[in-house]
């Protein structure tokens, strides 16, 4: 087995294989210490890598996972290699890595009598003999802040999430063509003969990765970014008493002639207790409450009402699978 590729061992590994994991993972450690090993000798990282408390093994650590992980989402086509997939996987995971430990280490700038920026750690305990001065200078100008650094890791890591949303083929396409495997580009032409296409399918190929990446990040990233925020806005919000929430989601829906003529909403009041369920007719504008949410009440059933004039105001040719609506009560209003 220890002849096997790598694809051929991930083949085994996909089917369950445990003797093949650990081979494909053996067979591509070096490539992880590799990358490990930029990280750690690179003098811009080097001081915040120092501060956090990460180390090569822990890299290596984290970057063996990812390859782990890879693992299962591997589809080979074409001359397409396994590491060439799995990179991006090692690379993110070491960046969560040290993005979790940016975010234990509580950093503070602070402005000397000698005009010379300084760091100063929260977490050291200081003499009571010592003044406000501190030992630790950045000596450089050139030398990035470590907001700077999480800045530059934040943006990798919406570039890998971006990449990992494209199709298989573009996937690869772009990781060898721009050298996310190897630390180096790639020209067309190479490229080409790599992936043996022509010089105009490699276009082809290239103009459309470099079109859904482009919208990935530019659209999709943000949107989702924000419907989290929204999302733990809203929840913050509800359970502090200053705002109501309804979230629905579709359970099913019936069609004439392109039109939906009738859905099946299932309903949850304030972000938490059970679920509640209506029937909402589009054709004759009428709702069944068929079960109340766990906080909505038999007296004002404001929340099911809440829903009911969403659906009477909404287009019934498509339909939201889930969406969360918001109001505030006659209680939430401050006289």
């Amino acid at each position: 087995m220890e002849n096997l590729t790598s694809e051929q061992l991930c083949a085994l590994a996909q089917a369950g294989d445990e003797q093949a994991v650990s081979l494909l993972i053996k067979a591509n450690l070096p490539f992880v210490r590799k990358v490990a090993n930029q990280i750690v000798e690179n003098p811009v990282r080097q001081e915040h890598l120092c501060a956090c408390g990460v180390g090569f093994d822990d890299l290596v650590q984290a970057g063996s996972i990812g390859l782990w992980r890879a693992i299962d989402g591997y589809r080979q086509f074409g001359e397409a290699q396994f590491l060439t997939y799995a990179a991006s996987a090692v690379r993110c995971a070491m960046s969560d890595l040290i993005r979790q430990y940016s975010r234990d280490t509580v950093w503070q700038l602070r402005h000397d009598k000698a005009n010379a920026w300084k760091i100063i750690y929260l977490d050291e305990v200081l003499d009571d003999t010592e003044d406000d001065t501190v030992e630790t200078l950045i000596p450089s100008p050139s030398v990035k802040l470590p907001e700077q650094i999480y800045i530059e890791q934040e943006t990798a890591a919406e570039l890998h999430d971006a990449m990992d949303a494209l199709p298989d083929r573009e996937n690869v396409y772009i990781q060898y063509r721009f050298g996310f495997t190897d630390g180096k580009d790639h020209p067309l032409t190479e490229t080409a003969q790599y992936f043996h296409l022509t010089e105009s399918r490699a276009k082809s190929v290239e103009r459309s990765a470099l079109k859904l990446l482009r919208d990935e990040l530019l659209f999709e990233i943000p949107k989702r970014a924000y419907a989290r925020a929204e999302d733990s806005l809203t929840k913050v919000l509800v359970a502090a008493g200053e705002l109501h929430a309804v979230e629905l989601r579709l359970k099913s829906q019936k069609k004439r002639d392109k039109k939906i003529t009738a859905a099946v909403y299932e309903y949850l009041a304030d972000c938490d207790g059970a679920w509640g369920e209506l029937h909402y007719d589009f054709k004759n504008g009428t709702a069944e409450i068929v079960l109340l949410a766990e906080w909505d009440t038999m007296a004002s059933q404001r929340f099911a009402m809440r829903v009911i004039e969403h659906l009477r105001a909404h287009r019934n040719d498509k339909l939201p699978d889930k969406i969360v609506l918001t109001f505030i009560g006659p209680e939430q209003i401050q006289m």
